[in-house]
């Protein structure tokens, strides 16, 4: 199972770093000859997966929110030019879910995330590739946690993440997606989180 996690992240990995190097498309051009900008300010994603803790692999819900950010390549009216900046910048405010049953490596127990991610966007005609690193809390059982309190059911934990990934875009405003992450939870018996999942994106 672990190789087929290294499979798809170096898969994901090859696709990113030929990005850059991809010169943008006729439509994207005749896009720009017109004078147009892209306005989309925001994305709303959701996505279902897998995540691997302890050696056992779990169905992985989440909910993320894109707020694009001002930045030097905005114009005066908060827009971005496309074209001056190469990659884009997000604040992804993100929510995420995984229910373990219990098994001989633990019992098992919920993970609710509730956190952050800022992310960078490299448009590459109908695909954009990203990557991004943020951070949150879990609200956890404490069955899921290296060293459980006695007497106590649940925990707050702080943890940490980096993620990498492709939109596909279907239409002008909507993409389908596709993500390889890692998570890293205070005191959690898993020393990595690995998670893979696919979604859907639209912008407005």
């Amino acid at each position: 199972m672990k190789r087929w996690w290294m499979i798809s992240a170096l898969a994901v990995a090859a696709l990113l770093a030929s990005g850059p190097v991809n010169a943008q498309t006729s439509q994207d051009d005749d896009y720009e000859e017109d004078g147009q900008q892209d306005d989309d300010r925001f994305a709303f994603g959701v996505g279902a997966g897998l995540v691997e803790p302890s050696g056992e692999v779990e169905t992985y819900l989440m909910a993320s929110l894109r707020i694009r950010v001002h930045g030097r390549g905005d114009d005066n009216s908060g827009q971005q030019r496309r074209g001056d900046e190469g990659i884009t910048g997000y604040i992804e405010p993100e929510v995420g879910y995984w229910k373990s049953s219990d098994s001989e490596d633990g019992p098992g127990g919920e993970d609710l995330l509730v956190g952050a991610n800022l992310v960078g966007v490299v448009p590459m005609g109908m695909v954009d590739s990203f990557f991004g690193v943020g951070a949150g809390v879990h609200f956890v059982d404490a069955t899921l946690l290296e060293d459980p309190d006695e007497g106590e059911d649940s925990a707050t934990k702080l943890g940490v993440n980096a993620h990498f990934g492709l939109d596909l875009f279907i239409t002008e405003t909507v993409s389908a997606f596709g993500v390889g992450r890692f998570d890293l939870v205070q005191d959690s018996r898993d020393e990595v989180q690995t998670k893979v999942y696919l979604g859907v994106r639209s912008r407005f």
